[in-house]
Formats: structure tokens, sequence, C-alpha cells
């Protein structure tokens, strides 16, 4: 069974203000920190790629991609683990889509 603890609203509000990475804190600067915690970038694996992402490469034509410069470099998190960075994976993914539409405008 579970048990609660009453927290008056004078105490909630007392500790968020001491709180470095509470939310609410907008007024005041951040620390570097609260900064690298709030702009952490989001990694995708090997098997993101093809199932969220609908990347079709396998992962030699990937490792061929980055070699020749054509796709997003990946990140090397272990032996072997390695991933990629969203934001610019995404990136890709547009700059292809927007190859594709100049060249139909042709």
């Amino acid at each position: 069974m579970r048990s609660y603890v009453h927290v008056a609203p004078a105490a909630i509000s007392t500790y968020v203000l001491r709180c470095p990475l509470a939310g609410i804190n907008h007024g005041r600067r951040r620390s570097s920190m609260e900064m690298s915690m709030t702009n952490v970038r989001k990694l995708v694996s090997k098997k993101e790629l093809k199932g969220v992402l609908g990347i079709p490469y396998c992962p030699a034509h990937i490792a061929r991609l980055e070699a020749a410069g054509e796709f997003p470099l990946r990140v090397t998190l272990g032996r072997c683990r390695v991933a990629w960075y969203l934001d610019e994976v995404v990136e890709w993914i547009e700059g292809k889509a927007r190859s594709r539409m100049t060249k139909s405008s042709h």
C-alpha cells in the first residue's frame, strides 16, 4: 500500500527556488550544468534509422555514405555501439527532399 506525505505549498516553492534544475527558474541566469541538461541532443541507433526514420539502407551502405561525406557521421558510444544525432539525420532527410523538389521543378 502506498502512503503519501502532505507537503505545504509554501514548502514546495521554497525548495523549487533553491533547486538548480527546476524548470520554473526562468528569471535567473542558468548555470552551465543546467544548460547542458536542457540542450541534450537525441541519438538514434542503426535500428531506429530504419524503423523510426524510414531510411531503407543497410549498415554497410550507410558506412559508405559516411565515408563519402554524404551522410551524417556516427558517434561511437562503445566497442560495438554507434548512433547518429537525430537533428543531423533529419536535416539530411530534408536535404534529400529539397533536392528532389529542385530536380522536379526544372
